[in-house]
């Protein structure tokens, strides 16, 4: 279904990297997003609702879900009496595994990007929008050049008797991620549409309690038919009720209910025809949102969950999830960042067996699909680090390890090890702000991958980049 390990999914968007680090990510090149990047990798922050899922970004080794939100500058929300932005940026990255295959083949490429938005506040309200496209040429391997694009709309709501609010829609289309662990990723074209909405209503602002409700969606799709069993339309439902008892301490409790639907699922060999899935997952969470002092905050959630899917029951979960996050900030111009999650999701892959049927004709051999696999629970561990040298630059450097257990009802019987796919990431980043407009920087990251599983294989990856850009207020 796709390289990455399905974790969650956020139901809110998060801000994505700016447009000057093109090549600022831990993913590989070839996996751009709007703003020509690769895609960075994501944090799992326990305060904010999130979705298990069937894909995740292109390229990347990284836990959690993503619903990637456009590429903007770093002064995208900065004071300025400008609420407009535009912008361009040019980038160049080598990577020495564009298709994130064994052995597979090194290119350079270029992205060339314009981006755009606004952030503009109307009295107690306020509306914002991004976008970005990015032209990505390849040297040698052509069939991957793409457009790729991410385009957001949302507002931010406040009303009388302490109720707030928001909305939010978006599109961006990029490539996709290599094969699942069911077979050895093939050096292909696939590009990733995703389509995401959501709401947010609240009641209590800052006052002692605070109801919130939250529904989102997100609907994937890919244009390479191997890919169809990927497809996916998640809905998460979410109701909470936090307690604040002061400027240091938040604490929550809530349900939450994810609806993910797999249209072709399960490919069914004796019909040529594919098999829908629904999986259903009902979460009791607690949240803790704690400032030890000025230096330290941290965030934890934890959740008892329950899924269940349409297509095989023998493939339900029921257990402890959760995540937490710390951020440390030593001095005034070093931060430190560590997170660890435990997710909960669903795959399923067929595998084809034949069996001797008694026909009119005689004893013949009948192709049976087999699930292999049903419900993998992804492990996920990450620290990173920053450094603000000067005024105009700073450096970053991050490290990620993530481990996925599928745990197949039927391996036994069928004589296959339980599979586990880990993954290991390293990122170096250096940044200078030129002028406050014009800004630049470069990457160095490493990528390594084992699957062991029905079919095993593993992979490497190098990427070094740079990339700069000018933003217009």
């Amino acid at each position: 279904m796709n390289d990455e390990l399905p974790g969650l999914r956020r139901g809110g968007a998060l801000l994505a990297a700016s447009a000057a680090a093109l090549c600022f990510a831990a993913g590989p090149a070839g996996a751009q997003d709007a703003g020509g990047q690769p895609s960075a990798p994501t944090q799992t922050t326990p305060s904010q609702t999130t979705t298990p899922s069937q894909s995740t970004g292109p390229y990347q080794t990284t836990v959690p879900a993503r619903t990637a939100a456009p590429a903007q500058p770093n002064a995208a929300f900065a004071p300025d009496p400008n609420p407009y932005y535009v912008g361009v940026g040019q980038g160049f990255t080598h990577d020495s595994n564009v298709y994130r295959i064994p052995s597979g083949p090194g290119d350079v490429y270029s992205s060339t990007t314009l981006f755009g938005g606004f952030d503009q506040p109307i009295s107690r309200q306020r509306v914002f929008g991004r976008a970005g496209v990015s032209l990505n040429r390849y040297q040698d391997e052509t069939q991957l050049n793409n457009t790729s694009y991410d385009f957001s709309l949302g507002a931010d709501l406040a009303t009388i008797e302490n109720i707030s609010g928001g909305v939010n829609v978006g599109i961006n289309e990029q490539l996709a991620s290599p094969s699942s662990p069911g077979a050895v990723p093939t050096a292909t074209r696939n590009l990733e549409t995703t389509k995401r909405a959501g709401g947010v209503l609240r009641w209590g602002g800052q006052s002692l309690l605070t109801l919130e409700g939250a529904i989102n969606y997100l609907r994937t799709d890919y244009s390479d038919p191997a890919f169809v069993t990927s497809e996916s339309r998640e809905t998460t439902t979410t109701i909470r009720l936090y307690y604040n008892s002061g400027a240091f301490l938040r604490l929550g409790i809530g349900a939450r209910y994810e609806n993910t639907k797999t249209p072709s699922s399960l490919l069914d060999p004796a019909t040529g025809t594919y098999r829908p899935n629904t999986t259903d997952g009902r979460n009791f969470d607690l949240l803790l949102d704690y400032t030890v002092d000025q230096k330290v905050k941290l965030n934890a959630l934890l959740s008892y969950t329950k899924q269940t899917n349409s297509l095989i029951a023998t493939s339900d979960f029921s257990g402890w999830t959760g995540n937490l996050a710390v951020n440390w900030q030593p001095t005034s111009k070093t931060g430190v960042t560590f997170d660890i999650s435990r997710v909960a999701g669903f795959e399923a892959n067929s595998l084809t067996r034949y069996a001797v049927v008694q026909s009119g004709t005689g004893l013949t051999l009948t192709p049976v699909a087999v699930v292999y696999q049903n419900n993998r629970v992804t492990d996920s561990a990450g620290l990173g680090a920053s450094y603000a040298a000067t005024a105009k630059i700073n450096a970053g450097a991050a490290v990620r390890y993530t481990r996925a257990r599928l745990a197949a009802a039927t391996a036994e019987t069928l004589g296959i090890p339980q599979d586990v796919d880990v993954s290991k990431t390293a990122s170096l980043n250096v940044g200078y702000a030129i002028t406050r407009a014009w800004t630049a920087s470069c990457s160095v990251a490493y990528e390594w991958r084992e699957v062991k599983a029905l079919v095993s294989y593993s992979y490497n990856a190098n990427v070094v980049g740079c990339s700069t850009q000018f933003t217009w207020h």
